[in-house]
């Protein structure tokens, strides 16, 4: 401790100095924490912008994937129904030809 009220001044002034110091630097380094969060702002603000993007553009490409996926189930079902369809034409080709022959007078070998 000092002895003298010159010291003691001078104690004070020196603390108070560095108390300065310490004040200064915890500025300057919320200064920089603030810059940092203004610009992790920006960049959060970016993301996102472009997130809703790809949302958008990935419920554009889902629509059309169902509709494929529709459009997929007609064609299976049309599928289904040709080969049936296939027998039930080729059963009536089969008619006709066989009356066309009965009636050109064709007998059958």
């Amino acid at each position: 401790m000092p002895r003298t009220p010159e010291d003691f001044n001078n104690y004070v002034a020196q603390e108070l100095r560095a108390g300065d110091k310490r004040m200064d630097e915890i500025v300057k380094t919320i200064a920089a924490i603030q810059i940092e969060q203004a610009s992790a702002k920006v960049l959060l603000a970016e993301n996102t912008e472009t997130i809703k993007q790809i949302k958008t553009d990935t419920a554009d490409m889902l629509e059309v994937f169902e509709s494929w996926k529709g459009a997929m189930r007609v064609i299976e079902m049309i599928g289904k129904l040709a080969k049936p369809l296939g027998y039930i034409v080729g059963l009536g080709a089969s008619i006709a030809a066989f009356w066309t022959a009965i009636k050109s007078g064709i007998g059958p070998k």
